[in-house]
C-alpha cells in the first residue's frame, strides 16, 4: 500500500473501513479496577477487576483497558499463560516471534502445550484479530478438550473445527453465544469478552468492585497538535458541506491513539477489526511538524472515495482521533460512531 510522493520521495499508505452498525461510547459513569473506561454495571466489569486482582490483566498504551478493542493472539497468548500461572516454556519455530518480546516466552508454551500450532509454517501471526472460534479453541485445548453438549447456534455446523470447542463452552456456561441461536464464530473476540470467558472459566470468583480509575496517559504536546489539527480539519470539511461536525469522544481518543501506536509498532498499516468505521492511515515523514502531518495525512483521506465517505457521513456523531509518531514515521486513527 506504499507509494513513492513528491520530491521528498516519502512514502504513505492508508486504508479505510466501515462497518454496518456502529456503537456509541460514552464516557462511563463509574470506573472499575482502575480503568476509566470500564463502567461499573457493564456485563464484563466484575471480570475485569478479577483479572486486575489476579494480575492476568492488559492495559493498552493509552492506561486504558479498551473493553471493545479486538484481542490479538499475541495478547491472547499473554492472558492464558497468565490464567496458568506462567509456567516456563520451550521452544517455538515462528519467524514472527523475537526473542524478547513482551509475549515470546508464552507463545513458546503454547506451542509446547499444543495450544497453538501457528498460522502456517514459521508464523504465528501476533498481531492478527482472534476470532470467537478460535479463542474457543485456544481455550478448549488449554482445559484438556473436554466434551460438549448441543448447542443453539445455527452458525456452528456439527462438522466444523470449532464445534467441539464452542459445544464445550456452551455446556460449561463460559458462553451464551451473540443471541439465542448465534455464536458469530468469524467476529474478532474483544477484550470485553475474552475478559468474560476467562472469568466464567475460573469459575465467576467473588470480586470487590473498585470503582476509581482513569482512561488516557499523559499526551506529548506534539500528539496533542496533530490531533487537533486533524479534528479542525475534518470539522471545517463538514461545516462547509452543511453537516454537523463531530463531537470528539475521550475513550474513542484512547482507542484511536492506542491503534495508531499499535501500528507503529508492526510497521504496517491495518484496521483494527474493531467495532467502529474507521480510517487509518501512515507518512513516513517522522520529522514533519504534526501540522504538516495532519493536514498531509487529511488530504490523503481526501483523495480516496472510501475515506472520504467516512468523512462526510452524516449518520456520525462523535469521532475518535489518535496519533502517533515515531522513527517509523506519522500513524493516524480516526474511529467514528453514530448517535
Amino acid at each position: 500500500m506504499g507509494r513513492i510522493v513528491g520530491k521528498a520521495s516519502l512514502r504513505i499508505a492508508l486504508a479505510v473501513a466501515t462497518v454496518g452498525a456502529m456503537i456509541a461510547t460514552a464516557a462511563p459513569a463509574g470506573s472499575v479496577a482502575g480503568f476509566g473506561d470500564v463502567a461499573h454495571g457493564q456485563f464484563y466489569a466484575p471480570a475485569v477487576q478479577w483479572m486486575v486482582d489476579e494480575a492476568i490483566a492488559l492495559q493498552s498504551s493509552t492506561g486504558c483497558f479498551l473493553p471493545e478493542q479486538p484481542a490479538s493472539r499475541a495478547e491472547i497468548a499473554l492472558l492464558i499463560h497468565r490464567f496458568a500461572g506462567e509456567p516456563s516454556g520451550g521452544h517455538e519455530p515462528f519467524n514472527d516471534v523475537q526473542p524478547g518480546e513482551l509475549y515470546a516466552d508464552a507463545v513458546a508454551w503454547m506451542y509446547e502445550a499444543e495450544i497453538t500450532l501457528g498460522t502456517g509454517p514459521g508464523t504465528f501471526s501476533p498481531h492478527r484479530p482472534v476470532t470467537r472460534a478460535e479463542f474457543a479453541a485456544f481455550l478448549h485445548r488449554f482445559a484438556g478438550e473436554p466434551a460438549g453438549v448441543a448447542v443453539p447456534f445455527a452458525d456452528v455446523d456439527r462438522g466444523v473445527w470449532f464445534a467441539g470447542p464452542v459445544a464445550w463452552m456452551y455446556g460449561a456456561g463460559i458462553t451464551k453465544g451473540t443471541s439465542a441461536v448465534t455464536f458469530s464464530p468469524y467476529r474478532s473476540v474483544t477484550r470485553a469478552e475474552v475478559a468474560t470467558f476467562l472469568y466464567r472459566f475460573a469459575g465467576e470468583p467473588a470480586v470487590q468492585i473498585d470503582t476509581t480509575g482513569v482512561c488516557g496517559s499523559e499526551v506529548d504536546a506534539s500528539t496533542s497538535r496533530a490531533e487537533a489539527e486533524s479534528l479542525t480539519l475534518l470539522n471545517e470539511l463538514r461545516a462547509s458541506l452543511g453537516l454537523r461536525v463531530l463531537e470528539r469522544d475521550p475513550l474513542m481518543d484512547a482507542y484511536a491513539r492506542n491503534w495508531s501506536r499499535e501500528m507503529h509498532d508492526m510497521a504496517r498499516v491495518q484496521h483494527s477489526a474493531g467495532p467502529y468505521s474507521e480510517n487509518v492511515a501512515w507518512w513516513s515523514a517522522s520529522g514533519a511538524t504534526p501540522e504538516e502531518a495532519a493536514l498531509r495525512l487529511h488530504a490523503l483521506w481526501l483523495d480516496s472515495g472510501g475515506h472520504y465517505a467516512n468523512m462526510i457521513d452524516n449518520s456520525y456523531s462523535s469521532v475518535g482521533v489518535g496519533f502517533w509518531n515515531g522513527p517509523g514515521g506519522w500513524f493516524v486513527t480516526h474511529v467514528f460512531s453514530a448517535a
